[in-house]
């Protein structure tokens, strides 16, 4: 009788104990300080069933253990970045802003997917922001840490670090959407990483609700058909061939059109859920109009070698480039922007967009030379920043260059002088030097300036808008839009919180 009473105590302890751990019930005895959860309870009662019991509830207590098994391991692990961030009742502590930012930055808004918080780390597709607390206050002269922060979440296209494009899209607008106090949590965890955080409140630079009602008033017109495009995406444009996109196996030794080469390009996984679709169109019709740092390709001059590669990193300073041999193996050289060869400049328009950064002049009226750095320019002038002070020099007041490159391999710049068959004279460093033209080996080549310049290019194709299709460039568009890195069960957390919702607004 008593060993009847004790199988059924344990039969009984071990149902409860299940129900009460899948509804999350607090811990018994709740008396107690040593509380005991519920899946000790639930652990312990079913060895007991299937020690006491005979073979069909042996079974039945085994199956139960093997559910509970697999529900104790997803509890404790740690929760993804699907997980929603509750903030309707957060208080103003440094403590409570900076979980929930480091919460969002690592879900909702999706700022690992390109930036990361250790300087040792892959280089991403955006800065690094370790110590983003301390160096954020130096970025701009004037630029406190937090305005920087703030300007840097609702309007990043304002100020662009060295060596990155403007890719990041203001987190305010959809498809990431976050709100202001989230805005404000992710400030605060960016401002902890190094630095001093301020929760005092801020009045947003930009009003987020008329904003998105006016981006909800047009938006995109996507009428192509996802799977033909996910086929133009892998077997049409062969975009697979350098994109990664999870779920999708790339080829090994795919052939593609002559003169286009497989090359590490971004993985397209997320890039819905991160970019706008003109981005993305703008991306596909003109690939050079914005590239991701790290994947572009460029060519300099060093001390007359030419070197031509994918440039990795870029500052102020120096970049580095990614070269392959032939061979084929990769390596990387670093070079300071000051070691690059300057070029004859034919036309003073558009400096900027051509890529040049350094510039040197001549002036007719008093044959002074200007070198520094190009700090800007308009149509008229070009401004040079000499010793950290700017020098404004009007373009009708240059001295057209002459370069010769002789058989020897020496580069002679200077004011052309004169010019006939045998021969060229040059004022070179204020003396006249002749240079026969059997000597010459090019040239020569007029110019109205010298300049260095880092002109970055995409090594993807441009011509796709004539090898697609309007109908292909459709489908591909309504493919790439569908890729937003969602699950299976982040598509039905986010179809269960509308459903939520809309229960809420009932």
């Amino acid at each position: 009788m008593s060993n009847t009473i004790t199988k059924i105590a344990s039969l009984v302890v071990m149902i409860v104990s299940f129900i009460a751990y899948v509804a999350k019930a607090p811990a018994f005895p709740i008396a107690s300080e040593n509380l005991l959860p519920w899946s000790t309870w639930f652990f312990i009662s079913t060895i007991a069933n299937i020690i006491l019991w005979q073979r069909v509830m042996k079974l039945l207590a085994f199956a139960l253990l093997v559910i509970w098994f697999y529900a104790f391991a997803a509890s404790i692990v740690p929760e993804t970045s699907t997980a929603r961030v509750i903030l309707d009742d957060i208080p103003r502590t440094e403590e409570a802003f900076v979980e929930a930012g480091e919460a969002i930055f690592n879900g909702k808004g999706k700022c690992n997917t390109c930036h990361t918080l250790d300087p040792s780390a892959p280089k991403g597709r955006c800065p690094d922001l370790s110590d983003i607390g301390v160096l954020a206050g130096t970025r701009q002269p004037g630029v406190s840490t937090k305005d920087y922060l703030i300007e840097s979440t609702y309007e990043p296209h304002k100020f662009l670090v060295p060596g990155y494009g403007n890719i990041m899209p203001p987190v305010w607008k959809p498809p990431i959407s976050l709100t202001e106090l989230e805005i404000e949590t992710v400030i605060a965890f960016l401002q902890f990483q190094g630095g001093e955080v301020d929760l005092t409140k801020f009045e947003p630079p930009v009003d987020i609700g008329s904003a998105i009602t006016e981006v909800e008033v047009l938006p995109p017109l996507l009428l192509g058909d996802v799977e033909r495009g996910k086929r133009v995406f892998v077997d049409g444009a062969k975009c697979i061939a350098c994109h990664a996109v999870a779920g999708i196996e790339q080829p090994a030794g795919q052939t593609l059109d002559d003169g286009v080469e497989v090359v590490a390009a971004p993985d397209l996984t997320d890039i819905a859920s991160l970019n706008s679709m003109r981005y993305i169109e703008e991306s596909i019709v003109k690939p050079n109009a914005l590239i991701v740092s790290g994947y572009g390709s460029v060519t300099v001059k060093t001390n007359g070698a030419s070197i031509q590669g994918t440039l990795t990193f870029q500052d102020e300073e120096k970049i580095t480039v990614r070269v392959k041999d032939a061979g084929g193996i990769e390596t990387e050289q670093t070079l300071l922007l000051s070691e690059l060869d300057p070029e004859p400049i034919e036309e003073l328009t558009n400096l900027k967009d051509q890529g040049y950064f350094w510039i040197e002049v001549n002036t007719a009226d008093t044959g002074t030379k200007v070198r520094g750095d190009l700090a800007d320019e308009d149509a008229e002038n070009v401004i040079i920043s000499v010793d950290g002070e700017t020098q404004t020099i009007s373009k009708s007041n240059v001295q057209v260059q002459a370069t010769i490159i002789d058989f020897d391999g020496n580069e002679i710049v200077g004011e052309l002088v004169s010019e006939n068959e045998d021969e060229v004279t040059l004022m070179v460093d204020g003396e006249e030097q002749v240079i026969d033209t059997f000597d010459i080996d090019e040239g020569p080549i007029y110019g109205r300036a010298l300049g260095k310049r880092l002109s970055v290019t995409s090594p993807m194709p441009d011509n796709f808008p004539l090898l697609l299709s309007v109908a292909d460039m459709s489908d591909l568009l309504a493919y790439l839009a569908s890729l937003t890195g969602a699950t299976e069960e982040t598509v039905a957390e986010a179809g269960a919180s509308a459903a939520e919702a809309e229960d809420a607004a009932e």
